[in-house]
């Protein structure tokens, strides 16, 4: 059988909250990618590294090893938005593995972007063999537990079929 899987990337913890709770409402491995160069303390701080990073589309390599992404079937992965985007380590994580065959759940934390706009960015760092089954924005745990109970076999959340 399967396993699912969370990866996830967070400098505030919010994302972190986001991916422990769909951890712990779905029995999945849970991964944190994080960068060979750690962003600096403060959301001021980083939020202004990261920008530059989106606008220069630099590279942020990964420190992080995801495991064997055989064992999985489905895969959540989650991203705070930055400017409407994924951040830049998001293009390392699809360069560096192979989702292919996967379900990807992609999931973002923001106060303001709806999910739907940071799609675009998601879908150019995970290339075209990557196959996306819905997503959403997490606002909190009551949230995730719902669209689990009322998606457990939708097509359109978990990608079943």
């Amino acid at each position: 059988m399967k396993k699912t899987l969370v990866i996830y990337f967070s400098l505030s913890g919010t994302t972190k909250a986001a991916a422990e709770s769909i951890q712990e409402n779905t029995n999945a491995d849970i991964v944190r990618i994080e960068p060979v160069e750690p962003y600096p303390e403060g959301y001021s701080n980083y939020s202004k590294v990261g920008m530059q990073q989106m606008e220069a589309h630099a590279d942020v390599p990964m420190k992080t090893k995801i495991p064997d992404l055989n064992q999985y079937d489905l895969i959540f992965i989650g991203y705070p938005t930055w400017g409407g985007q994924v951040p830049r380590i998001f293009n390392s994580l699809f360069a560096e593995n192979d989702f292919s065959g996967k379900r990807v759940l992609p999931f973002s934390t923001s106060v303001s972007t709806p999910f739907e706009d940071t799609l675009p960015s998601f879908k150019e760092a995970a290339g075209g063999g990557v196959k996306i089954v819905g997503g959403f924005r997490y606002r909190d745990e009551a949230q995730v537990q719902r669209l689990l109970k009322d998606n457990k076999s939708s097509s359109s959340f978990l990608g079943l079929e």
